[in-house]
């Protein structure tokens, strides 16, 4: 039987067990030369412990396993687990998990123990879309739209705005400016400067599988150019999805949120080359089209490529990255410029930022070139993702 933990498939090799004991959350501090150092750091009833296998071949399981491993460590917290016996659906935050090859010569089998802990259930809980909507300086020159767009599920019942810092007992039904669709499922776009409501929650309802389909995505292409491998017995995932900031990347970069698609391929000392691509999806057609970015030589003067990629937030609403671009060729041969930016979900631009730190225009050829799929609004939505108890905006 396969259950799924967020976006993960767990196929359970053994029964589960439901533990009451309390499991202690520990911290080891190595120190060179001495035995190391242990010390509680919290204390968590591991209330589920869930076992299991992964015998797909040694490139899917080993993908698998990395997933799991990462998402476990990762700050995606209160995940949902669906599927598999109904009677343990909920939401858990992973405490602990134990992801190793059965074999010490190899890697094609891989076994694993996931410790979880219970965050409640959908008649316990809503989701919950915190927004902070804020204007950084310095920006950015792309436009000075006014707007903050959020994405909430189509799939979503019982969608209500309120207050998260004076009544949140309070509700406003807002009404969605657009509904998107994606190439995994309908999104809502709400504009959450539009309410009377400052700094709104959106809270609602929704199938424990209907939201991940629609989060953001951050993908390790592993060194393959196409998402899937195929065969005549179906297909599998072929990047590997990616929960933690220190991910070290095997191969190019891929922010993803079904509407839109970058990849960026950063210099190694193997291939000292570089690039940014731009996918859009067409919900008519349903595939991926490449977006013409304007190119050295010929519209631009300067080769601006990307390379280095720093994830600072990988969330289900939104992932958040500093990329550092060089000017390898052309006019301004030698110079760096960094820049900050976010893909939200149901968002088909990218939101392009001037770190606040920096005082200096974006280089005129570089504006120019991340132009056509920048974010023309002013406003930092200041999207996350998370739960709220029903009891604590229960009217």
């Amino acid at each position: 039987m396969t259950a799924t933990i967020y976006k993960i498939p767990i196929p359970e090799a053994t029964v589960p067990t439901e533990q009451d004991a309390l499991g202690t959350q520990l911290s080891e501090q190595g120190v060179l030369g001495s035995d190391a150092i242990v010390e509680a750091l919290s204390s968590q009833a591991a209330d589920l412990t869930l076992t299991g296998r992964y015998a797909y071949g040694s490139y899917y399981s080993e993908l698998l396993a990395n997933e799991l491993e990462e998402l476990a460590d990762s700050s995606v917290s209160a995940v949902p687990l669906y599927g598999g016996a109904g009677n343990r659906a909920g939401y858990y935050q992973i405490e602990s998990a134990q992801v190793e090859p059965v074999h010490a010569g190899g890697r094609d089998i891989w076994e694993y123990t996931l410790s979880l802990t219970s965050a409640g259930t959908r008649k316990s809980q809503f989701q919950a879309l915190e927004t902070s909507p804020s204007q950084p300086s310095p920006g950015h020159p792309f436009g000075n739209e006014t707007d903050a767009l959020v994405g909430v599920p189509a799939a979503a019942r019982l969608v209500r705005a309120v207050d998260s810092t004076s009544s949140p007992t309070q509700r406003v039904q807002p009404t969605p400016v657009e509904t998107i669709s994606t190439e995994f499922g309908d999104v809502d776009l709400y504009d959450a400067t539009a309410l009377s409501i400052d700094d709104p929650v959106f809270i609602y309802d929704v199938e424990k599988d209907a939201q991940p389909a629609v989060d953001v995505r951050v993908y390790d292409t592993r060194g393959r150019d196409s998402k899937f491998i195929e065969s005549d017995s179906g297909r599998v995932r072929a990047w590997q999805s990616v929960f933690a900031r220190d991910h070290e990347f095997t191969g190019s970069v891929v922010f993803e949120n079904g509407l839109l698609r970058l990849t960026i391929d950063e210099p190694t000392n193997a291939d000292a080359t570089a690039s940014l691509d731009v996918e859009a999806y067409d919900a008519g057609a349903d595939s991926w089209s490449a977006v013409d970015l304007p190119a050295y030589p010929g519209t631009l003067d300067t080769d601006w490529q990307p390379v280095d990629v720093d994830l600072v937030h990988i969330g289900q609403a939104s992932v958040r990255a500093q990329v550092e671009f060089e000017a390898v060729a052309g006019v301004e041969e030698g110079d760096v410029y960094a820049l900050d930016v976010e893909l939200e979900r149901g968002r088909s631009e990218v939101g392009v930022w001037i770190p606040e730190s920096v005082r200096e225009a974006i280089p005129a050829d570089l504006q120019t070139m991340i132009d056509p799929i920048a974010a023309t609004s002013t406003v930092d939505s200041g999207v996350e993702q998370g739960l709220v108890a029903r009891e604590e905006v229960r009217l």
